[in-house]
């Protein structure tokens, strides 16, 4: 009995229980906060990026103002962005947490070629945006009459997606370096060419692409801010014009006054034509006017929308392909942690594109409002675009406006 306590392995528990928990134990536990933190956090962005893409959908859908050819590429963008959210995501927190994979090489072939495929048909849909636009602000006639349907926007798109899938598709045919599915690990491929070739593809071009396309747009948006600028600060000189038409009214009839009886059906006549011209020069002086500063709030937003589209996609690739491109070149390959997180950081990028190109835009926040919160809303809120929007500036309503002003007297 006594041999029995002093053993060393009873001591040895009594101990622990005694001390509290091994260094071992202690590690778990925080591994295992560790996990839960780290998949709540990623499980937000897989949420933000289901929802956000799935309401820029539905709006293109279900909104007829919405059906441009502009969105059309929108709509692809938050199709590759939603299918990155629902297929890619969910894998790698699971690969996250537990460490290696267990799913077996095929599905791990299939996770990869998925996400290349999807990832690189977003940066190629953003890349399409940027020739969209720079094509309707530099050559607004010559798109819009030739260029701008959306038979070419649908040729366009798919044009995305099949290259996408021509940059996806090699490592299938044979085209990547063996013992990458060794110790139950799924990685990307490190085939020195193919990995240049899929950089140079999914990234490095499109990045090219729309730093030119977004410079040439910038150029052209700071020279028609200036002399828009100039002219929103001027006031229009609305009083002059009936104060001149008050002197020709004063003429006028004096000239009534005189003897000249035959001449009186004559100058009332012209009294008439006077007031009439001044009021449809002041109409339209103040028109103008409106037009220039509803131009020049539009030019300084587009500049605004800009600035965070490259912002954004620069901040969230640049270090994924960074890394990706060097790692065949490098003696010992990164850290682990340091590829997943900005792996992840690119895939943020398909969950704020929905913040970015519809979020920004007062029609679709108008749809966003009323496929969400208008459903619990006792009230139906009035649709209310901004003044700076072009579609708002262009519709029907304000011309119903514009002509109410010059009718009345």
């Amino acid at each position: 009995m006594e041999s029995n306590l002093s053993s060393p392995n009873l001591t040895e528990d009594w101990n622990s229980s005694v001390v509290g928990p091994s260094e071992e134990e202690v590690h778990r536990s925080s591994f295992t906060w560790n996990n839960v933190i780290l998949v709540t956090t990623l499980s937000i962005v897989i949420a933000v990026t289901m929802v956000g893409n799935t309401l820029v959908i539905a709006a293109v859908l279900t909104t007829r103002r919405l059906r441009t050819v502009t969105n059309c590429f929108v709509m692809s963008l938050a199709v590759a962005d939603w299918l990155v959210g629902l297929f890619v995501m969910p894998p790698a927190i699971a690969y996250q947490v537990m460490g290696s994979w267990e799913l077996g090489w095929v599905l791990c072939d299939i996770w990869v070629s998925l996400d290349v495929l999807l990832c690189t048909a977003s940066i190629l849909s953003l890349g399409a945006i940027s020739i969209d636009r720079y094509l309707a602000v530099t050559q607004p006639l010559i798109y819009s009459r030739r260029r701008r349907s959306k038979r070419l926007a649908l040729a366009m798109i798919l044009a995305v997606w099949l290259a996408a899938a021509a940059i996806t598709c090699p490592p299938i045919f044979g085209w990547y370096e063996h013992g990458r599915h060794e110790n139950k690990t799924c990685r990307y491929n490190r085939n020195v060419g193919y990995v240049v070739f899929s950089a140079m593809g999914s990234f490095f071009l499109p990045l090219v692409v729309m730093l030119y396309v977004y410079a040439r747009i910038s150029c052209v948006i700071a020279r028609r801010l200036d002399p828009l600028a100039a002219a929103a600060r001027t006031e229009i000189p609305v009083e002059r014009a009936p104060s001149s038409s008050d002197n020709h009214e004063h003429r006028g009839a004096s000239a009534c006054n005189t003897p000249q009886l035959q001449r009186l059906h004559s100058c009332c006549s012209n009294q008439h034509e006077v007031r009439t011209l001044s009021r449809h020069a002041a109409a339209q002086g103040l028109q103008s006017h409106s037009s220039r500063v509803s131009s020049f709030r539009r030019e300084s937003k587009t500049a605004q929308t800009l600035l965070l589209v490259v912002g954004g996609f620069v901040a969230c690739w640049l270090p994924f392909f960074l890394l990706y491109i060097i790692t065949p070149f490098l003696p010992t390959a990164p850290s682990p942690d340091l590829q997943s997180y900005f792996t992840w950081l690119g895939w943020i990028n398909s969950a704020i594109n929905p913040f970015i190109y519809a979020f920004y835009s007062a029609d679709f926040r108008v749809a966003f409002w009323r496929l969400t919160c208008q459903r619990f809303s006792k009230s139906p809120r009035p649709f209310a675009p901004a003044v700076a929007d072009p579609l708002y500036h262009h519709s029907e309503h304000s011309s119903v406006r514009r002509k109410q002003a010059l009718l009345v007297t």
